[in-house]
């Protein structure tokens, strides 16, 4: 994925780490959101965990379309800064955010009075890439070799080697800054990186010429929803229709970037990407809003898109706790409310 150019967290830490500002913050913590509502048009505020592109197709879509002011609300959708979003998110609870399973349930065990309530992503694009010549096909071919692996997916991996039957002595992890991966893996030196699927092979493409091998992790034990949406309890407690009225024009935005990929990638480069970003480039995003399609509805009948399987997130949370990806297991009432986006 595109990233700054300094040595960065990666992508699923800035989530835990990282947020927007949203709007004013409160002067007095002890302030109840009644306190701070609009008196007219709701103001909610949309903080993504990374830079506008398409993997925020549905959102942006239902802002170009006005989808938000046609249910009442005004919504503000801020791209990835520097902030700590749950730290926002405690100071002002009409900040809604979206992240990793993992990332979300690391906040709750820390306190924050979060709670997931839809998903954009029905399975994780988290993988490995490598060059064809390497023939890496599977996860077995990888045994006796070498996976670059940055920022905290070295767990990942292990949770992923010891499920498929293989002993952490079977494939050596090495960690890799973002900023040489592609040189090491096109090198030779490693024999596989971990790469974000709909995304990094195709920038990889782009540089080298060489269209990558993928393995993906969702295919190898690790079922976590991604690009998950949360909100703060109060906002739940106080406004949960204005939270369903979000979700309802977030995933009508979506259906509507499914059903025309072409115009949905035009209109994110056009409006939304900046002309120095990478993701300028409509070639580019039209091939990951491609590849992103296929997790919007992974799994589960198209009518179905935001859904999240109580049963599958208890779960996943377990397996997450048991190989130290996250220190315990939050209650499953404290950690998913489900009821604002029902699937029939």
């Amino acid at each position: 994925m595109d990233k700054p150019e300094i040595e960065l967290i990666s992508r699923r830490d800035f989530v835990k780490y990282c947020g927007g500002l949203g709007f004013a913050l409160l002067a007095n913590p002890s302030t109840s959101i009644l306190d701070i509502i609009p008196t007219s048009t709701p103001h909610l505020t949309m903080q993504l965990d990374w830079k506008y592109n398409v993997q925020f197709a549905g959102l942006l879509l239902a802002d170009y379309y006005k989808l938000y002011q046609q249910r009442g609300l005004k919504v503000e959708i801020l791209p990835a800064s520097s902030q700590n979003v749950f730290e926002q998110m405690a100071e002002n609870p009409l900040i809604l955010g979206c992240g990793e399973q993992d990332a979300i349930l690391a906040a709750q065990v820390q306190g924050y009075p979060v709670k997931a309530i839809a998903t954009m992503f029905q399975a994780s694009p988290l993988g490995l890439m490598s060059i064809p010549e390497k023939n890496i096909h599977s996860l077995n071919d990888l045994v006796g070799q070498k996976v670059g692996i940055h920022g905290n997916i070295k767990k990942v991996m292990e949770l992923i080697i010891n499920t498929n039957g293989l002993s952490p002595q079977d494939i050596e992890i090495i960690p890799i800054s973002y900023q040489d991966k592609y040189d090491r893996l096109q090198s030779r030196e490693l024999a596989a990186v971990q790469c974000y699927s709909v995304d990094e092979p195709i920038g990889f493409s782009y540089k080298t010429g060489i269209k990558p091998n993928i393995l993906k992790f969702s295919d190898y034990g690790y079922d976590a929803y991604v690009q998950v949406i949360f909100a703060h309890q109060q906002l739940l407690d106080h406004h949960s229709e204005w939270v369903n009225q979000f979700l309802k024009a977030s995933f009508a935005g979506w259906k509507l970037a499914l059903d025309n990929i072409n115009q949905t990638a035009k209109i994110v480069v056009d409006v939304y990407t900046k002309p120095d970003s990478q993701y300028h480039n409509l070639d580019y995003q039209t091939k990951s809003l491609q590849l992103i399609a296929d997790y919007i509805t992974c799994g589960i009948n198209p009518d179905q898109i935001g859904y999240i399987s109580a049963n599958r997130w208890q779960e996943m949370s377990e397996k997450l706790a048991q190989y130290g990806i996250i220190d315990r297991v939050p209650s499953l009432t404290d950690s998913l409310d489900s009821s604002l986006w029902l699937v029939a």
